[in-house]
């Protein structure tokens, strides 16, 4: 994993939800819907969007549970499922202050979630070459599904040096580590279960890679050996996969119909639901 070690963690000073997170609301999506002629893009200014609640005070200490059992399930490489439940719910819980919390700690990682969703809608309606084009990376047309997933990581990635912004680049790269595995080989020939499965599969990434820059910090340097390490992980990735998979409800057979804020919508939801899942899990091993 390429940021599970590269941070020391939030300190329980750190706010529930740092200023330095940028909700995505707003942001336009890659090959997105086309703004109609008269649109007008600026605010009302006779009806200023609200401003956001105060955020409350961060809980002191409130990771050193979570880190606990992280650590107690990093030492058993992996066996110990029971702590790594206590420890991913205690995150929720009191590290973020509940599932709308931890949403909102991954505004990059969901932007790029929509990303994703959005240049295969583009795909789906107009084809690969149409779609490369409209973004302008008409130096990728022609090329293979994985030199054009790689070739998109910029425009799919929110560009900058936050963590949030590093896991969602990191979980975008992971996720193409596993394209033979979800059996993409031409992306114009996608269907609705694989782009599902993509779509999956990049939350899942994003969500572990979080997991491990918040409350993880300990876990490569208390297991034993390599073995030991691949082992915790892979139990990790697994614990996550099966949240995400089971929290999902939505329906991708006609994405190329929806609009940007069903996507959104879709994103904001899946990753909600998939923390609240997260949590109860948790406290039904307390």
């Amino acid at each position: 994993m390429g940021t599970s070690g590269s941070s020391l963690g939030p300190g329980s000073d750190t706010p529930l939800v740092p200023t330095w997170l940028d909700e995505p609301n707003d942001y336009p999506l890659p090959a997105g819907d086309d703004i109609p002629d008269g649109t007008d893009n600026n605010p009302d200014q006779e009806n200023p969007l609200p401003q956001p609640d105060i955020e409350p005070a961060p809980i002191p200490q409130r990771f050193r549970d979570a880190r606990r059992n992280f650590t107690m399930f990093a030492s058993s490489g992996g066996g110990n499922s029971g702590a790594l439940g206590r420890a991913i719910g205690g995150y929720v819980r009191s590290g973020a202050g509940g599932a709308s919390g931890a949403v909102r700690r991954m505004g990059a990682s969901r932007a790029t979630a929509g990303g994703v969703l959005s240049v295969l809608r583009g795909i789906q309606r107009d084809g690969v070459a149409a779609t490369i084009r409209r973004l302008n990376l008409n130096d990728l047309v022609g090329r293979s599904s994985t030199e054009i997933l790689v070739g998109l990581t910029d425009t799919i990635c929110p560009d900058g040096g936050s963590i949030d912004e590093g896991i969602a680049r990191d979980a975008w790269l992971e996720t193409l580590t596993e394209l033979d595995q979800l059996g993409i080989t031409d992306l114009g020939e996608m269907n609705s279960d694989q782009i599902q499965q993509f779509f999956l599969t990049f939350v899942t990434h994003a969500i572990e890679t979080l997991l491990f820059q918040s409350i993880g910090t300990k876990g490569l340097s208390i297991a034993v050996d390599l073995v030991a390490i691949e082992a915790f992980e892979l139990q990790l990735r697994d614990y996550i996969r099966r949240a995400v998979r089971d929290a999902f409800t939505r329906d991708l057979t006609m994405l190329e119909q929806m609009s940007d804020q069903d996507i959104k919508d879709i994103v904001d939801e899946t990753y909600h639901n998939t923390w609240e899942l997260l949590e109860m899990w948790g406290e039904n091993q307390e």
